[in-house]
């Protein structure tokens, strides 16, 4: 029919969520003030993008044409997309030295994430990605099964680990 949009692949959808993954969490550790935070966002970023290697190596092997993914990210990139200085207001798009306003020191830029937002959106893209992945399975077969097999097998376990520090946190 004309007008109508063919469903998004869903492993198209996966390669997607982990590309934007390493891209928000490298930008979010880039700003965030609290080190044990930014320990968290690499971390991620790390995960992400060794998901990402690994799905994109085995897409190739495999040599599955992947159409890719088009919809909205489920990463909250406005929340990092500029920095404000909270001394004065001047917005900027990378952390600057000091404000070019108001001379204020570059940790006025930071922005404060708490480990209870990152869990938030751990457990959102992850439970994305996780269904993605078990959305692929279905036609996978060789190299691309075991690497879908492995991303959720560790979406699922990162997916309890947030359950857990989330109500540890509103404990």
């Amino acid at each position: 029919m004309i007008g109508d949009k063919e469903p998004e692949s869903p492993l198209g959808v996966v390669v997607k969520l982990e590309r934007d993954g390493v891209t928000f969490f490298r930008r979010a550790n880039e700003i965030a003030a609290d080190p044990r935070v930014r320990q968290l966002f690499e971390r991620l970023a790390r995960d992400r993008e060794e998901g990402a290697r690994l799905i994109e190596d085995a897409i190739a092997k495999a040599g599955v044409k992947v159409p890719p993914a088009t919809g909205a990210s489920l990463y909250p990139f406005e929340a990092v997309a500029k920095v404000e200085c909270y001394a004065c207001g001047y917005v900027a798009t990378e952390i600057p030295t000091s404000c070019p306003q108001c001379g204020a020191a570059r940790y006025s830029f930071e922005k404060e994430f708490t480990a209870a937002m990152v869990w938030e959106i751990v457990m959102s893209s992850g439970t994305a990605l996780a269904h993605a992945a078990q959305a692929s399975l279905a036609g996978a077969r060789g190299g691309l099964k075991v690497a879908l097999e492995s991303l959720l097998k560790r979406e699922q376990a990162l997916t309890k680990e947030a359950e857990g520090e989330l109500a540890s946190a509103k404990a």
